[in-house]
């Protein structure tokens, strides 16, 4: 769901969620970590006898309802809306400054 959501399409889940970052709450980011490190320490036999599967299953569970309320459509737009305000501020600030200065040399 990082992938369809975010656009994390590269690494492992530890990866794709330290990519996405801030963009996440840090309760899912501490879910997906715990979940992560539970895929790593499951590789390992007796690493995997020390794994809390309820807790694991459960983060995930969490994690999962989280990333499935996530609209990316929603995100794009977003962005390109935050994007496009900006833009249109700097805008009004030049024009601003373009008329303080032809005032000042006396052209207007």
């Amino acid at each position: 769901m990082l992938e369809s959501r975010f656009g994390a399409r590269r690494g492992g889940l530890a990866r794709r969620s330290g990519k996405v970052g801030r963009d996440l709450p840090r309760a899912v980011r501490h879910d997906l970590d715990r979940v992560s490190q539970a895929e790593i320490m499951l590789a390992h036999p007796k690493l995997a006898l020390r794994v809390d599967q309820a807790a694991v299953l459960a983060a995930a569970e969490r994690a999962e309802a989280h990333l499935t309320d996530v609209d990316a459509r929603d995100r794009r737009r977003g962005r390109l809306l935050g994007m496009l305000g900006a833009l249109v501020f700097n805008l009004l600030l030049l024009g601003v400054i373009l008329l303080l200065l032809l005032r000042w040399r006396g052209l207007v």
